[in-house]
């Protein structure tokens, strides 16, 4: 990890004297999966050498289990096993108690169809001098993977951000499947669902399209919309265009684990079997490049034995039923970097 971290040009990021955001997703109450917290310890200790103030971050998530708010969010982390003690910096919620601390940003370009035209990033990451992005690579159930894009797009921003790219992949329902046993209306979040007359209603005011409505039906009757997960990729890019914006991206570099390769996220619980060997540790100063080069390692390393796959491209968007690319294709038509790369070893 030095070695990667010196000779990537990660180390001329960190400023002798500012604050330095080690960016990384702590892992959900029940996930197992996710980026050990001695890797992340030895990112701060690197930054901290060089002479930069770090602190480890994410932002609170939006559906409702260990990581809704700062305060749940922090105990999730500890017992993950993400303290200041064994990290070796603070740990700061970026967004705040309640996940609405941040700043709008406005988005000077827009393609693809997107139109979004504004992304709040959050306050803590927003004031910090540099960054590191920390990303375990795993699937994804809308993005086919998750990366450096996916890590600056949704985990630096702030509900309201989140909200914003989620709206492109709303859960629609089925009413021939819907009993009205109201169990989406209780575990609602945020009070967007009622039941009138034995009929679900959708406050779009309220609504935040966190899903936990999808994931707690019994029946079923509530779905992804066709074609909603390539839009959600097209609003993700933009979303990651937008942080970059208000932080320049030359105060940027990104850490790449692909080791427990899971179908799903790290906010699933549990995320799924690892699909393919462990592969390693990239560094790159580019977030599109460090995440194609991932995927295209990712489909060359050999599968695990008892989970026999064909070797085609893209295996974790075909697991996921999208295509990995699509936000990667417009996060480079938009300038966030390329997916021409050139790989070296140590």
């Amino acid at each position: 990890m030095e070695k990667i971290f010196l000779r990537s040009g990660l180390s001329k990021i960190v400023p002798m004297s500012g604050t330095v955001a080690v960016k990384v997703h702590m892992g959900e109450r029940g996930n197992v999966t996710y980026l050990r917290p001695v890797f992340v310890r030895m990112i701060v200790d690197l930054i901290r050498k060089i002479g930069g103030s770090p602190f480890v971050t994410d932002t609170t998530a939006l559906y409702p289990k260990g990581r809704f708010t700062a305060h749940e969010y922090l105990k999730t982390a500890a017992f993950n096993g993400f303290t200041k003690e064994t990290v070796g910096a603070p740990i700061v919620i970026a967004d705040g108690e309640d996940g609405y601390d941040g700043t709008p940003v406005q988005l000077k370009r827009s393609l693809d169809g997107c139109r979004l035209r504004e992304i709040k990033v959050a306050s803590a990451i927003l004031k910090a001098d540099a960054m590191v992005v920390l990303s375990h690579v795993k699937g994804h159930q809308l993005s086919g993977v998750g990366g450096a894009i996916k890590n600056l797009a949704m985990g630096c921003v702030t509900k309201e951000g989140k909200a914003a790219q989620h709206i492109m992949n709303p859960p629609t329902l089925d009413e021939a499947r819907c009993n009205a046993c109201g169990i989406c209306v209780k575990v609602c979040p945020f009070d967007a669902l009622t039941m009138r007359k034995n009929r679900l209603a959708r406050n779009l005011g309220r609504c935040m399209y966190c899903s936990n409505c999808l994931f707690s039906c019994p029946q079923g009757a509530l779905f992804w919309p066709e074609g909603g997960k390539a839009k959600f990729q097209v609003y993700l890019a933009h979303a990651a265009y937008g942080v970059l914006t208000a932080i320049d991206k030359r105060r940027i570099g990104y850490l790449n684990f692909i080791q427990d390769v899971t179908p799903h996220c790290d906010c699933c619980t549990p995320a799924g079997q690892p699909l393919v060997m462990d592969v390693g540790i990239l560094a790159a100063l580019d977030p599109v490049a460090i995440d194609k080069a991932s995927l295209d390692l990712i489909d060359r390393a050999p599968r695990i034995p008892s989970l026999p796959m064909a070797d085609s491209p893209d295996l974790l968007g075909r697991i996921n039923e999208t295509d990995s690319l699509i936000h990667l294709r417009t996060a480079q038509k938009l300038g966030v970097g390329s997916l021409d790369y050139r790989l070296n070893t140590t």
